[in-house]
């Protein structure tokens, strides 16, 4: 009877949305680099940006034998180089914020982000760009 009586409590619980469950924060911004310079082709890489913590996330998303590599680059392609992130082998990913310090706190102006298939920009493959604004 105990367990009847506990069971109902809990999915009266959670058919009244007393249940909270922790939401996930989308990134302000995002881009992928392609595997190939032919349309159509899957992505090898991604990063997404958010503002808030300046958090930069670099995923390698094609089996391909290569890395993602993010270049970030004080307000434009041109601007000094801030920092590079790579992650390598599908699914894999790394991430890098503001709380960890120096060159990752980002200046509150435009940054730009290079996404490159390869190891480095010396050796990129297929590359994206974007300038994103860095306001918090």
């Amino acid at each position: 009877m105990k367990y009847r009586r506990t069971l109902g409590i809990a999915v009266a619980t959670i058919a009244l949305g007393m249940v909270s469950v922790p939401q996930a924060f989308a990134a302000d911004h995002s881009m992928e680099t392609a595997d190939t310079m032919f349309p159509g082709e899957d992505a090898a890489g991604k990063v997404e940006f958010t503002e808030h913590g300046d958090i930069v996330k670099v995923c390698d998303t094609d089996a391909d034998g290569d890395a993602a590599y993010v270049t970030v680059f004080d307000k434009s392609r041109d601007g000094a180089k801030l920092y590079s992130i790579r992650a390598g082998g599908e699914g894999n990913c790394t991430t890098v914020r503001a709380s960890m310090g120096g060159k990752y706190d980002l200046p509150e102006h435009n940054v730009h982000f290079l996404i490159c298939r390869g190891d480095d920009v010396l050796n990129a493959g297929y590359c994206n760009g974007a300038t994103w604004h860095n306001d918090n």
